[in-house]
């Protein structure tokens, strides 16, 4: 099954870090690390059904771990939604 289809009203300010970790999951492989600069948030993508991977991430600058995966987070839905529109 085509996990575009899977996308929620999912808001990753409303939930754990945990949480949203594990909402990533559904997409492909989230990770979250601390940097010199920051905390920052990656996933690597796989949309099934599409042949599609591709990586998003937040910036490196983010002050704590939920900022960084509510940045990646919202990233992650718009780059799904402009699969889903074709517009990309």
């Amino acid at each position: 099954m085509n996990n575009i289809a899977h996308i929620q009203a999912f808001k990753p300010e409303q939930h754990t870090v945990e949480e949203c970790l594990i909402e990533m999951e559904k997409y492909g492989y989230p990770r979250i690390g601390k940097f010199k600069s920051g905390w920052h948030s990656h996933i690597e993508v796989f949309v099934t059904g599409a042949g599609v991977d591709f990586e998003v991430k937040s910036q490196f600058s983010h002050a704590t771990p939920a900022s960084a995966v509510n940045q990646c987070y919202d990233r992650l839905i718009k780059a799904l939604n402009q699969i889903k529109e074709g517009t990309t």
